[in-house]
């Protein structure tokens, strides 16, 4: 086999680079607008080619968290026809030597935010599993993406919303002028959702819904802020003094309702924790499952 080199992508490359992902990652299919918005905020995009031909391609993004700068590779895929060559190694270990420049203390894999494809490394791809634990990487534990079947519900909510109206609490689709209010609530309780909420702010209309009463925000639920144009739901919270009456399920049937109107047939809660809740108000079941990978820089 001749040997590979590295390099750093370019414009050219945004052809091949989809096509070798795509036969590297059957159970994650990219279209280019998908695969423009996983290479968006990245510190290094790499491939490696051999003979001039694509075999490889390795992204670094970093992730700041309270405490810590993580990075993560949020993207590895090696040619069916060039693994167990050396080819993803090298290319995971220069993404980590370059995220450890840029302050990274460790580095996940898949998992990321605001912009993320997975929340880890699908069970399916077994080979996946075994090269990260052969690299020093420690599993985490498990995440688990949701799927709700968008044709099975009209995802009406008028009947609780004037059941929340009785209690003083209107919900509606989030405006510029709700972003301080947001933002407290966030602060409080959820500062490292901020990211991803501000992405909902890009959609047109703006892909969140909320419910207030008195100038406060009680809670919020977000769609298309990742992964645009699938379905993606997500994030979604309500103030714990708010919990119990049911805001959060009406928040989560409208986002859902936001994304059958867009012609889409199926919605993916992602990174999810309460499958109990959401089984309830929207049907969901477990769709895929992943593993979770840390490695210390």
């Amino acid at each position: 086999m001749p040997p590979f080199d590295l390099r750093p992508s370019r414009p050219a490359d945004a052809e091949a680079v989809l096509a070798l992902w795509n036969r590297s990652a059957p159970h994650d299919p990219l279209a280019p607008a998908l695969l423009a918005e996983k290479l968006a905020d990245t510190e290094a995009v790499l491939v490696a080619t051999v003979a001039g031909d694509l075999v490889g391609l390795g992204t670094g993004a970093l992730w700041p968290t309270p405490g810590q700068v993580r990075g993560s590779v949020r993207l590895l895929a090696v040619d069916p026809a060039h693994r167990r060559r050396g080819v993803g190694t090298a290319l995971l270990a220069e993404i980590e030597a370059r995220l450890g420049a840029a302050g990274a203390e460790a580095v996940r894999l898949a998992e990321c935010a605001p912009n993320y494809l997975t929340p880890g490394v699908d069970v399916r791809y077994d080979g996946g599993l075994a090269f990260a634990t052969a690299r020093g990487y420690t599993d985490l534990g498990e995440a688990v993406n949701l799927g709700v079947d968008l044709r099975a519900d009209d995802w009406d909510t008028s009947a609780d919303e004037a059941r929340l109206g009785a209690e003083g609490v209107t919900v509606r689709r989030a405006t510029e002028a709700d972003r301080p209010a947001l933002a407290r609530l966030l602060a409080a309780t959820w500062p490292t959702w901020q990211a991803e909420n501000d992405r909902a702010y890009l959609r047109a209309p703006v892909s969140m819904h909320l419910a207030l009463r008195d100038g406060d925000v009680l809670g919020f639920a977000a769609h298309d802020t990742n992964n645009v144009g699938t379905g993606w739901f997500g994030p979604m919270g309500t103030a714990e003094a708010a919990r119990g009456l049911g805001i959060g399920g009406v928040l989560c049937r409208r986002c859902l309702a936001d994304s059958r109107a867009q012609g889409l047939d199926r919605a993916t809660i992602a990174w999810a924790a309460a499958l109990p809740f959401y089984k309830r108000v929207a049907g969901a079941d477990v769709e895929r499952r992943f593993r979770r990978f840390e490695k210390a820089l």
